[in-house]
């Protein structure tokens, strides 16, 4: 099986791994989806945003970097967790 889709992998990370910050999402996905032009800060902050939007994730901690970037913390939200067996790996 092929990898999963970017933002499917996004809410698998926040549910494997609570207090993700967008910024570290970024990297890590850099390094799984090397060839996707879509993984980048932008996108990411997008997706981010719209599954917080439905309610898988929760945005739990917001500290600012010093250059002006905002480093935003998820966790996966009760409905989140319970929508996870859909996402097979």
């Amino acid at each position: 099986m092929g990898q999963l889709p970017v933002k499917f992998r996004v809410v698998d990370m926040i549910f494997h791994n609570e207090g993700l910050s967008n910024r570290e999402i970024t990297k890590m996905l850099k390094k799984e989806y090397p060839l996707d032009r879509n993984v980048n800060d932008k996108s990411i902050d997008d997706y981010l945003l719209s599954l917080k939007a439905v309610g898988l994730i929760a945005l739990t901690n917001v500290t600012s970097d010093g250059h002006g970037q905002l480093n935003q913390c998820y966790k996966i939200t009760d409905y989140g967790s319970s929508r996870m067996k859909y996402i097979s790996k």
